[in-house]
């Protein structure tokens, strides 16, 4: 892969919170040697390996100085407490586990929680009065990371939280008494003290660290801006008041908000990425029309065309308005940022062809093509991406006059290709190999969607009361489809 290149400020920026950190902590016996490895790591990351969907400088840093004031506490408890060994192997194991349960819950990114676990637990193991548990954090933090990822439901965390600790009770063991398996030299009144303490520990951390990892959710959700599963499937219910606004404003713009929906769900998962996400960004992704609904043809019940009279100038600026009145819309309902990027990227930065062409027809002198594209960006993500392309083929599935299997397929491939060529996905990080597999989800969809039914009789009391011409059935069949 092309290498990119390093942005001297930000390298200057980021060696110089690794001297500041140094400096602060020095006094509390921390060794920040895990630091610059990390450092290191994360250049390899963001450069070299490329690891997609990494925060941003000023994200990362905020996430490394939390995590060295996290690990840091432990060390802060007294040792002439009497229960102060308990208590710091306890308060280790609950920062090391609770810590890459976040980052993988935020971030959604594994291969960042891996960097992050190996921060945490080699941070911890050198600090005082950690001493001889850093394979013990480590174990812990990567099952956390691995039983964390995609959940969906504050239980799972609950579980995750269980489990993880059940790991790190037993690498303490193993790795506290190292000479468990040699039945010969094998200390009895060690082993005992060993168990006691790390069955302690365990039930401190199965008791506090949900609590924990589930009320920090919260707070560094809006810290960070980014959104978890369990926040989008809150933000699924269609009883928010803003899904409840368009259901009742603007009813066809919500039935192809579903439709978009399922159609991106189904791409997001075939390529692996956060369906979860599409599935709820494409809710939400035309709540613009809701204030100018009527000017919609998804809207116009029965269909009116309302622009017949308007300049197409006029028209282009009612349609393209939609993002920004959506945006406006989201921040006064305090969607989260990831949601309204969803808002802004769908159409890109393509052409509003229809009015561009109307007015072209009526003033061959009219504005340049660019006057009448979407202000943009373009789908910076791969889910937005998805749900762009599906927008434009559900639009485009509802022109089929007779929509079978092989005319489906033909639409559809149109459509991601033109799009493909017109550089629309380039910052979406999709490959040649995921359009393949979005076209083909895109397809097995509407082929459900679209399919015909059998033309029932009316069948009463064993008898065909209403017969149908064949025409009848054909036309019914349109409908259906339709």
């Amino acid at each position: 892969m092309k290498k990119k290149k390093i942005n001297l400020i930000s390298f200057v920026f980021s060696l110089g919170f690794f001297i500041v950190m140094g400096i602060i902590f020095n006094n509390y016996s921390l060794n920040l040697s895990p630091l610059f490895m990390t450092f290191l790591l994360f250049l390899y990351a963001k450069f070299f390996k490329k690891v997609e969907n990494l925060p941003s400088y000023i994200d990362l840093l905020l996430l490394m100085s939390i995590g060295v004031t996290i690990i840091l506490l432990p060390s802060l408890i007294p040792s002439t407490f009497k229960l102060s060994f308990i208590l710091k192997i306890s308060a280790y194991g609950i920062s090391a586990i609770g810590f890459a349960m976040l980052i993988t819950l935020l971030f959604n990114n594994l291969e960042l929680s891996l960097l992050f676990s190996i921060f945490i637990s080699f941070l911890g193991s050198t600090s005082e009065g950690g001493e001889n548990i850093g394979v013990s954090l480590f174990c812990a933090s990567l099952s956390a990371t691995m039983l964390s990822y995609q959940l969906r439901r504050r239980s799972q965390i609950i579980k995750a939280s269980f489990l993880s600790g059940v790991i790190f009770f037993i690498t303490f063991i193993l790795e506290s008494s190292q000479t468990l398996f040699m039945i010969s030299s094998l200390n009895l009144n060690f082993l005992k003290s060993t168990l006691l303490i790390g069955v302690i520990s365990l039930l401190i951390m199965i008791v506090i660290l949900p609590i924990i990892v589930i009320g920090a959710l919260v707070v560094f959700e809006f810290i960070f801006k980014t959104v978890t599963n369990i926040s989008l499937l809150e933000l699924s219910d269609f009883n928010h008041p803003l899904l409840r606004k368009m259901i009742l404003e603007a009813p066809g713009t919500y039935q192809h908000s579903l439709v978009v929906a399922n159609l991106s769900e189904t791409a997001g998962e075939a390529i692996g990425a956060n369906s979860l996400l599409a599935r709820v960004g494409a809710y939400y992704h035309d709540i613009g029309k809701i204030p100018k609904a009527h000017y919609f043809i998804e809207n116009q019940i029965p269909f009116r065309d309302v622009h017949k009279g308007l300049k197409p100038s006029i028209s282009k600026m009612i349609i393209i308005n939609h993002i920004k009145e959506g945006v406006e819309l989201a921040k006064k309902y305090h969607l989260n940022p990831r949601i309204i990027d969803f808002i802004t990227q769908h159409h890109g930065k393509t052409l509003v062809y229809y009015f561009y062409q109307r007015a072209k027809e009526l003033e061959p002198q009219t504005e340049p093509a660019e006057e009448y594209r979407y202000p943009g960006p373009k789908p910076q993500s791969k889910e937005t991406a998805i749900v762009a392309l599906a927008d434009t083929v559900e639009a485009r599935s509802r022109t089929l006059e007779d929509p079978s299997p092989s005319r489906i397929e033909e639409m559809v491939r149109d459509v991601v290709r033109s799009r493909f060529q017109e550089g629309e996905l380039d910052e979406s990080n999709l490959t040649l190999k995921d359009l393949e597999k979005i076209t083909q989800s895109f397809v097995r969809v509407l082929n459900a969607l679209f399919h015909t039914r059998i033309d029932y009789p009316n069948n009463k009391n064993g008898k065909n009361k209403d017969k149908k011409s064949p025409k009848d059935k054909e036309n019914k069949l349109k409908t259906v489809a339709k």
